[in-house]
């Protein structure tokens, strides 16, 4: 697995005349992951078999730009049974991780040796709509979306023990506090 590099190999199937490609979607939940792609058929792929979403999934298309700014990505799925939507949304799915790589593919439809991850994020929000059937919508955010977020720390003990538990090098300040140091005598 590699990170934002492409094979020989892999600059010479999208160079070509005809693109053929497979995107490959990992999003971590509390349960385990959740392992798609965009072909029809299931395939196998660092270790892991990655379901086939077909034409019941989509992504928002991946965006870059030259300005430094969060970007995010909205994965649907769609076609799913009404009584399967609670264990999407008994989660705590805020925050984990979630991985895109485009995989190119041969003539033959064969998977090319390392894809290239083109978004690594964090799950965000999850839509849900029912009907007759249900869709799911899930948008992750880029790790630049952290950029904006305060940094509260506090030197106490109690902020201190958050990092590490055993530590004891700040329970005695508020002792020292009014504490008075003679010195020199």
């Amino acid at each position: 697995m590699s990170g934002r590099t492409i094979t020989p190999a892999g600059e010479e199937a999208l160079a070509d005349g005809q693109v053929r490609a497979v995107v490959f979607v990992e999003m971590s939940f509390p349960s385990g992951f959740l392992r798609l792609n965009t072909s029809a058929v299931p395939l196998l792929w660092n270790g892991y078999e990655w379901l086939g979403a077909g034409k019941l999934g989509s992504i928002e298309p991946v965006s870059e730009g030259s300005t430094l700014e969060a970007r995010g990505l909205t994965f649907t799925i769609t076609g799913l049974e009404s009584a399967n939507i609670s264990i999407a949304v008994g989660q705590q799915y805020q925050g984990r991780p979630c991985n895109v790589w485009l995989a190119p593919l041969d003539e033959n439809y064969a998977l090319i040796p390392d894809p290239v991850l083109i978004f690594s994020g964090r799950l965000d929000v999850m839509d849900v709509e029912i009907g007759e059937t249900a869709a799911i919508s899930v948008t992750a955010e880029s790790r630049l979306a952290d950029w904006d977020r305060p940094r509260i720390r506090r030197y106490n003990s109690e902020d201190q023990k958050l990092t590490d538990p055993t530590d004891q090098g700040l329970d005695f300040v508020p002792a020292m506090v009014e504490k008075e140091l003679l010195l020199g005598a």
